[in-house]
C-alpha cells in the first residue's frame, strides 16, 4: 500500500495518455462535472449544499480505466477528492477507490500519508456487474480494505506509568447494492451487513429511483438532467436530489 498506491494512479494516467495518443479516433481522454442540489451517497448525506462534482476519466478502450473524481460544496463545507482504477470485461468490473476528505481548514494536510492507524484515506476493493440491454441489472459489492475505517479494539493501561494505550482494528465496512434500468428510469436498494462507516448496523441504508433526461436548450445543445428520490430506511431519512451534468 503506502505510496505506491498513488504511483500506481499516475503511472496509469500516463500509460493511457500514450495509449490513447496512438489511437486517435478513440475517445480515451473525457472530463465533465456535475452540480447536485446536495451531496448524498449510499444513502448519507454528506453535505446539505449544492456541490460541484468534477470528474476525468481515462479509457484506452482496452477495459482498463483510470480516474479522479471529487465532491466540494459551494459553501466550503464539505470536500471529497477520489482516484480509481477499473479493469472490466463482458460487464463484470473489479475497480480500486481512493476516497480522500481533505481537511481544508487545516495548516497542513498530508495527503501522502498511508499509515494505517493515521491515514485520511478508505480504500475499498469493489466488484461489479452490468447487464446487456436486454437484461439491465447492476450489481456492486465493495469492501473498505485499508485506512480510515477503524473501531477500538482495546485498552491498556500501563500501572507504573498510568498512561493509557488504545489500539484499533479495521472494520471493513462492506456495501452491496442491486439495481434495474427500465427507460429513463433506475431503482436501487442497498444493504450493509454490519457497523461501519454506514452506520451502526445492518440493514437497508439506501433504495430509491432516479429518474434521467436531457433537457433541450437550443435546437444544438442540450442539458442532461437527474432527479432522485433516495430513502435510508434503517436511518428513516428521505432525500430528494436534483443534479444536472456538463
Amino acid at each position: 500500500m503506502k505510496r505506491t498506491i498513488t504511483l500506481m494512479f499516475i503511472a496509469l494516467f500516463a500509460l493511457t495518455s500514450m495509449q490513447g495518443n496512438a489511437q486517435e479516433k478513440k475517445k480515451w481522454l473525457s472530463i465533465g462535472s456535475d452540480l447536485m442540489s446536495r451531496y448524498v451517497w449510499r444513502g448519507t448525506c454528506y453535505s446539505r449544499s449544492p456541490n460541484v462534482q468534477p470528474s476525468i476519466t481515462f479509457d484506452p478502450g482496452i477495459g482498463l480505466k483510470a480516474g479522479a473524481w471529487g465532491s466540494y460544496g459551494i459553501m466550503g463545507d464539505y470536500a471529497e477528492a477520489d482516484l480509481f482504477l477499473s479493469y472490466s470485461f463482458k460487464g463484470v468490473s473489479l475497480t480500486l477507490n481512493d476516497y480522500y476528505f481533505p481537511n481544508e481548514s487545516a495548516p497542513v494536510m498530508n495527503y501522502f500519508n498511508y499509515k494505517s492507524a493515521t491515514t485520511g484515506h478508505q480504500f475499498e476493493a469493489a466488484l461489479g456487474y452490468d447487464g446487456p440491454e436486454k437484461f439491465p441489472i447492476h450489481f456492486l459489492a465493495g469492501t473498505i480494505v485499508y485506512g480510515a475505517d477503524k473501531k477500538l479494539d482495546k485498552t491498556t493501561i500501563d500501572t507504573v506509568t498510568m498512561d493509557t494505550t488504545m489500539t484499533y482494528k479495521s472494520r471493513f465496512s462492506t456495501y452491496f447494492e442491486l439495481g434495474y434500468t427500465f427507460g429513463m428510469f433506475n431503482v436501487f436498494a442497498g444493504f450493509t451487513p454490519a457497523a461501519g462507516i454506514y452506520g451502526d448496523g445492518m440493514g437497508v441504508i439506501n433504495a430509491g429511483i432516479t429518474a434521467r433526461k436531457e433537457i433541450k436548450i437550443t435546437d444544438k445543445f442540450s442539458l442532461p438532467a437527474q432527479m432522485s428520490v433516495i430513502t435510508n430506511p434503517r436511518a428513516r431519512n428521505i432525500y430528494f436530489v436534483f443534479g444536472i451534468s456538463i
